[in-house]
Parts: C-alpha cells; structure tokens; sequence
C-alpha cells in the first residue's frame, strides 16, 4: 500500500497518490502533476495545499474582500467573498493551485463559467464574473444561505417522499432547462444540489464537467477522450463505461440515484472498491424503491426505476417527462410505455399469487470498463455482457389486517378540530347599505375549519343502511359498537368487495375500537375503499397521505384522493382541496380550480372559504377582480366570526371600498371585533385610531 500523499478533496479522507477516486465519498481524487517535469507531486503532509492567499487577493483588486476557504471539490476551491460595492457576500470558485494551469485546463474553467452564464433558472447557481491573473482562475458566484443535500442526508437520514419528491423535480426543472440549451451536467450528486433558505430551495451548482451535447465545429469535448469525470456512485452506465458521448439521460440516471438514496437512506450500489462500484453501474439491478419502501407511491417508484435502467433507451425521453412521471398518480402506469418494463420485484410473493414469467428484456450488450484518473491512467476492464432480466410489476397491496379478539372498548374521544356548521344570524344592516354591521358580542368561538377527524361527520357521509333487527352484518355490529363482533364480519365482508365494510374496518383500526390501534393497517383498509369507490374512506386517506400517518406522506396521493372525495360530494373535502390548487401541494397551481372548490365550500356555508374566495376576488387571483364580489364574501365569513374577514369587512368601510358607502363607525366595530380574537393588523389599527 502506498504511503498517503494526499487527502480526498471532498472529505479530506487521506488517500495514497495514485488514487483516482475517493475510497470514501467517491469524489474524484486528480493528481497533481508538476508542471516541469510531468511528475506526480508527493506531499508529506495529508492536506492539500492551499492557495497564496496574498495573491488571490491581488487578483480580485480592491473591491472585494477575501475571506475564509468555505470548500473544497475536485478542480477547485470555494472562499468566501465580501463586495465592498455592493455590501453583499459573495463565493469565489478558485482553480486549486497544485494543479497542472494548462491552457487545456483553463479553457475547461472558462467552460464552466460560459455554460452557467448562458442558463437563467431559479434553481441554477448564476455567475456574476470570471478572472484570470497570476496563475489565478477565478469565478465570482452567489452565496447560498444553506447546505448541501449531502450534508442533510448526513445529519437528518431519508427525506420524507414530499420532500423528495419536491428536491427531484426542482432539480429534474433545472436539468430541463440545461438540456435544452445542450448542456448536461455530468456530476449530479447530493454535494451539487445546494438547499438554499428555510424553504430548502434547490440551488443546482458546479457545471465545471459539464460538456456541450452539440459541437458544430467538429471538436471532440475536453473530456471526450477517455477521460473518467464524475462520481461513481452516482454515475450512468454509459458514463461508467467512459463513453465520452454521453446525453442528458445520463443526467436522469444520475438524479434517480440521488432520489432512491432520499427515499431509501442508501445508494442502490455499493462496493469495497471504486471499480467494484463502477461494475455495479454497469451490470447491477438495484431492488425496486417498493420493495425497501412499501408504502412509497407508486408514481415514485415507477419514475425512478424506470430512470434506472441500464439501457437510456429505457430511460424517459426527457426531464419533462420524467417530472411528469413523479407528478403521477399512485397507480402503476399502464402497458403503452413499450420502452419500459418493470424490474422485477424481490419481495416474496403472497401465499396463492400466480409468478409471472420472465422474459429477456433486450439483446446483449458488450460495453468496455475504462477507470481513467486525471494524469492519464486509465485501466481497461474486459468487456461484460449485460443482461436485464425484467418482468411485469403490479403495485404491492398491503395484506388485510388480522382482527384481533380483545374485550370490546368505546372508541376513543379526539381533541380534532370539528368543523364551523353554524349558520348565518341575522344581523341588522347599516341605513347605509346593504351589508351588515358587527354584532355587540361574540355569538361563539370561531371555528377551525374543515373536520380533520375522519370519524367526524363532514360532507355527504351516507347514513348507513337500515338493517333488519336481529340480521348480522358488518354496519349493525358497527353501529351497535359491537367491536368483536364487527370485527368478526368486517374481514369477510370487505374482501368481498363490500367497500364500506373495508371503510368501517380503516376506521376501527384508526381510533382503535376493539382491535390495537394501528395507523398503517387502517390505510391500508381505507385504500381498499377507495378503490372499491368509497369517497369517505378518499377523503380519509387524503388526510392520512397529506400528514403521513400510516404511510409515507405523499402530497400528489393526497390531492388525487381529496379530489375524488370532492367529486363524490364530501363537502368537508371541498375547501381542503381548494388550499391544495391554491398551494400547488400535491398538483400545479391552479388559482381557477381553486377557486372553483372555494364557490362550492363558501355556498355551503365554510367560512373560511368564504374569506379565501373574497381574498381572490380582491387580487384577481383566478377569478376577474371585483372588490364588491370581495366584500360580498367578506361579510359572509365575518358574520360567522371570522377575524380575516371582520378585518377586511372594517377597512372597507373605513375606505369607502367595494362599493360600501365610508363609514369610520362602523368600520372600527368590525376593526375591534377581529381584534378582540387576536387579528394583528387589526390591532393595529385600532391602538392608530384610539390614539389621542
């Protein structure tokens, strides 16, 4: 073993001279080769130099001021910058001064800066300048307030499938944006996707291997000639193989090993060494996401599988559509994706299933192993055939829960917020108009909205059927709260295919009435349900899918099933499916089709749909703007004591808005009533207008 000379530019791990990659991390390990002599450089210490700072800072002048080294990666190392011109603070990418400063390697730094410069996405890193003096390359970017996802998956482990979901398809939007303009990334990683602010935004960084997909004068790219650029782990086959004429499905391949290792906690390859790694790339089937994660939807495990392929013809045709494929419903796609086959599941199969057979799914393919550090030192691999065994995949269906016989127990009480159903009281209107005046004292507590207990009765909940005295069956033992005996006859009813019998049975496991409480066995009924068209038992996994109790939450599922209680008339889904369009959770934004859900919760009688339908039409938010539309709902929802509005309702008489005649009296009362319940601006100007 060679003596260490080095450490990893990445993890500072020491590594013997030799080292392409790190043993470690993976990162990219380059040799330092003295510019005389050709030589690799050996350094008794294990830490890479670093730059002459003196003349960094001659380099960037006097406008700005050099400050600590915040990072370090493969070809370069990041300072922190502060702009004395413009008061900001700023990193600063510098070339890493123990490498070769060829024209070749600075024709590749002033690459990275002319492919950032032509991309403009907000979740791409931009440039702000570029520099070249005294042996110095330079390039001037943004400070991102944030971490890396590397180090979040350190500190915290796997991301819960929301959060995933939204990191893949910001960076999947940015990749889009790249291709488009014929770049590909080459490095995806967890170290490349910066999360930027509380709200984690993606920041995509470090194009420095990127390479134009289109040369129109002929020349080969600067890496094209064998050269290995890139992290194994995270590497396409192709990529692996050191083919130089790579695609942005490489960059599809990469980012779905990113999401398994979110979703999963682990990389689908792993290996004790950098070649072992790279042959896992190449020739290796990593187990489906569903079959590590049950519960993840089946969108997700369908986009990144299908990303994983080995052969990119297999791979989506796109970023779009491998956003759209994330995007999907939590349904296994159907068979007109011809491209694409499932891989095969690892699971064991339920006692009874049929195995489905499997076939071949395509020609053998001779692909070349080629490591290649930087230096030049390449080792070939002998050519391995590759062979995908694959075969058709249904989503996997949790099995039916186990009724347990215990002593019969009362279902337990919930402290959930029950929803506001109280009508409108009459309240004498002003001589001056038409639309009310506040009353002198609180009628009730505001209400908090739509149920958020699923055994609450919300929305169209159908009474049960009658049932003849004396008969047996899952309703009568349920609504006599008879537990053992519904537990007795639920299971059987409901794999009949009695959907409400599988809605009673999610519900005895959720509050725990009879049986051990359990969340998942109660989702699992509840999906049953919901497919067999009970929109109750929708809107109940809606809640479940959006909060993630008992199953990984799942924004996208979540909107799917509120839709399709909304659509079978659940009233209480209506609002909640509103915020879900309005919020983009789970869909894109739809300011219209929110607004199309708050009519129908603020007709019913929601308050608070009633104040977010006037705060769309006081904006124009999805529907044409009109302040008396506004005021109209406004005073709906502050007659039913709810703050926002008895606020809204009091600047508009203070105002003279929305056509309501100006009148100061009257609009204080509503001012003092939204206050008294804690509105903050309306405090405020109260203590204004109280003011001697």
């Amino acid at each position: 073993m060679s003596s260490v000379t080095k450490a990893c530019p990445s993890c500072a791990t020491p590594l013997p001279a030799e080292a392409a990659f790190c043993m470690m991390c993976g990162a990219a390990t380059p040799h330092s080769i003295d510019k005389a002599t050709g030589e690799i450089r050996q350094y008794s210490s294990d830490r890479i130099p670093s730059p002459d700072l003196n003349r960094l800072q001659r380099v960037l002048g006097s406008n700005y001021d050099l400050g600590k080294l915040i990072g370090r990666g493969g070809f370069a190392e990041v300072f922190l910058v502060h702009d004395r011109r413009l008061k900001r603070d700023l990193a600063l990418k510098a070339l890493r001064p123990d490498l070769v400063i060829s024209e070749a390697l600075l024709a590749r730094f002033r690459r990275e800066a002319e492919t950032v410069a032509a991309l403009r996405h907000p979740h791409i890193v931009p440039i702000y300048d570029i520099g070249e003096a005294e042996g110095i390359a330079y390039i001037l970017m943004p400070l991102i307030q944030g971490e890396s996802l590397r180090a979040l998956l350190m500190r915290e482990g796997p991301r819960p499938v929301r959060e995933a979901s939204r990191i893949l398809l910001e960076a999947s939007d940015a990749l889009g944006a790249a291709h488009e303009a014929g770049v590909i990334h080459r490095d995806i990683k967890p170290e490349n996707i910066m999360l930027e602010g509380k709200a984690r935004r993606v920041q995509l960084m470090d194009f420095g291997i990127a390479k134009a997909i289109d040369h129109t004068d002929g020349t080969p790219g600067l890496t094209s000639t064998g050269m290995l650029v890139g992290t194994p782990h995270y590497m396409s086959p192709e990529q692996a193989s050191g083919d130089p004429h790579l695609d942005n499905r490489s960059d599809q391949y990469s980012l779905a090993v990113v999401g398994f290792q979110m979703i999963t906690g682990s990389l689908p390859f792993d290996g004790e060494s950098t070649r072992a790694v790279l042959f896992q790339q190449m020739v290796g089937v990593p187990k489906s996401l569903r079959d590590l994660v049950p519960d993840v939807p089946a969108a997700m495990a369908f986009a990144v599988d299908r990303a994983l392929s080995k052969d990119p013809k297999a791979r989506f045709s796109s970023m779009e559509a491998f956003r759209e494929a994330i995007s999907g419903s939590d349904a296994w796609p159907p068979e007109s994706v011809s491209s694409f086959t499932p891989r095969p599941s690892v699971s064991t199969p339920t006692v009874g299933a049929a195995t489905a057979a499997t076939t071949p799914a395509g020609p053998v393919r001779q692909r070349r192993l080629l490591v290649a550090a930087l230096g030049a030192v390449a080792v070939t691999a002998t050519a391995v055939a590759l062979w995908s065994t694959i075969r058709d995949r249904e989503p996997v269906i949790p099995p039916a829960p186990v009724p347990v016989a215990v002593t019969p127990v009362p279902p337990p009480t919930t402290a959930a917020p029950i929803r506001d159903s109280a009508s409108p009281v009459a309240i004498k209107p002003p001589a001056s108009g038409g639309l009310p005046t506040p009353a002198p004292a609180n009628r009730r507590a505001p209400g908090a909205g739509p149920a958020a207990n699923p055994s609450a009765s919300s929305g169209a909940q159908a009474p049960a059927p009658m049932v003849a005295a004396g008969s047996a069956s899952c309703q009568a033992a349920s609504a006599a709260k008879k537990w053992a005996e519904a537990l007795r006859l639920c299971p059987a009813e409901a794999e009949g295919g009695n959907a409400t019998a599988s809605r009673i049975l999610g519900g005895l496991y959720q509050r725990g009435s009879g049986v051990a409480a359990s969340d998942s066995a109660a989702a699992a009924w509840y999906r049953k349900a919901s497919a067999g068209g009970d929109v109750q038992a929708s809107y109940r996994l809606a809640l479940m899918y959006g909060a993630g109790t008992g199953v990984i939450q799942n924004d996208v599922e979540a909107t799917n099933q509120m839709r399709k209680a909304a659509e079978g008339s659940v009233e209480a889904a209506w609002p909640l499916l509103a915020e879900r369009y309005e919020q983009g959770l789970g869909v894109k934004r739809n300011d219209k089709e929110a607004a199309v859900w708050y009519r129908k919760a603020a007709d019913n009688g929601e308050r608070a749909a009633q104040y977010n339908l006037g705060e769309m039409f006081m904006r124009g938010r999805g529907v044409d703007k009109s302040e008396e539309e506004a005021a109209q709902w406004f005073s709906k929802a502050a007659q039913l004591d709810h703050p926002g509005a008895e606020y809204q309702l009091g600047m508009m008489y203070i105002r003279g808005r929305g056509g309501i005649p100006k009148d100061e009296g009257v609009g204080l009362q509503w001012l003092e009533k939204a206050a008294a319940q804690g509105h903050e601006d309306a405090k405020k100007e109260v203590a204004k207008r109280r003011r001697p």
